[in-house]
């Protein structure tokens, strides 16, 4: 026999198993193992390699999903699949259908999800009587539906040569050529800011909360729409005209809200008769004095 040979060959007494040339890649030249030593080498390797194959499997899926998701997106983002065919509004009273078809014309053929709902928002928000819009997105097909809050005129307030028509909250809806018979008209405030759109300024901080809380409790307590006027020019002598008929004398900007709502309960009272005329005196708190 070649000695070559010979000399890749160590015999191990190990019961019948032999170490041979084919455990080179576990046994290194200068390691003297036994078989089942070897064999406990052989299994840990055969181990590490089946779990590399593993790893480059689950790269090689972690990849193919990476392409997938990128072409999808392509799909979603990059092509007129998915581009508005139809925009639904509803909710709009006051707003009229032709302002908001103008507002939202520009969307027709944008890709639907790169159009935020925040930017749908913002385009029907540039109408000054819309206070708040939800937007629902529908893919198949391709289309938004917006709902539209508006805000409610409360008043027209007068000052600086302006009828404004605001909201209870201040919100300036737009300017009038003249006061409306059935909104309130609100005297005795200069006006230092009154663009449409934005917070009404009547650069008095006690009179804005004051003609805020008086036009939200007037407001709910369904006495807006008899209301003629509303003065207040001096904090300590606010008045109202109710149906041209009775004038309340509030006093005080203090304790408002309770006076008008005792004011409700008096005109809608079965004492005073429903043609009644005169003065009711609100300015002593929890009384309402009234005068022929």
């Amino acid at each position: 026999m070649d000695k070559r040979n010979n000399n890749n060959i160590r015999l191990v007494k190990n019961g019948s198993r032999r170490v041979t040339n084919e455990d080179a890649e576990y046994v290194s030249p200068d390691e003297d193992l036994t078989g089942g030593e070897v064999l406990k080498r052989k299994i840990s390797y055969q181990k590490k390699q089946k779990e590399r194959r593993m790893q480059k499997k689950r790269r090689r899926i972690v990849l193919a999903l990476i392409a997938l998701c990128v072409i999808v997106l392509i799909l979603l983002f990059l092509t007129p699949i998915f581009n508005i065919r139809t925009i639904s509004v509803e909710g709009n009273q006051i707003v009229t259908d032709e302002q908001i078809v103008e507002k939202l014309k520009p969307l027709i053929g944008e890709n639907l999800l790169r159009t935020t709902d925040g930017k749908i928002a913002k385009m029907l928000q540039e109408i000054p009587y819309v206070s708040s819009v939800d937007v629902q997105k529908k893919l198949f097909p391709p289309s938004v539906e917006v709902t539209v809050s508006e805000y409610t005129p409360a008043a027209i307030v007068r000052g600086g040569g302006k009828n404004l028509t605001v909201s209870s909250s201040l919100m300036v809806l737009e300017e009038l050529n003249a006061a409306r018979n059935k909104l309130p008209v609100v005297t005795g405030v200069e006006l230092q800011s009154a663009n449409i759109g934005e917070s009404l300024n009547v650069g008095n901080d006690y009179k804005d909360s004051t003609l805020k809380t008086m036009l939200r409790t007037l407001e709910a307590t369904g006495l807006l729409a008899d209301i003629k006027e509303v003065n207040i020019n001096s904090l300590t002598a606010i008045t109202m005209n109710y149906d041209d008929r009775i004038t309340a004398q509030c006093g005080s900007q203090l304790d408002i809200e309770r006076k008008i709502r005792l004011f409700k309960e008096a005109v809608t009272s079965d004492a005073l008769a429903n043609n009644a005329r005169g003065t009711i005196d609100l300015s002593d708190p929890g009384k309402a004095i009234y005068t022929p």
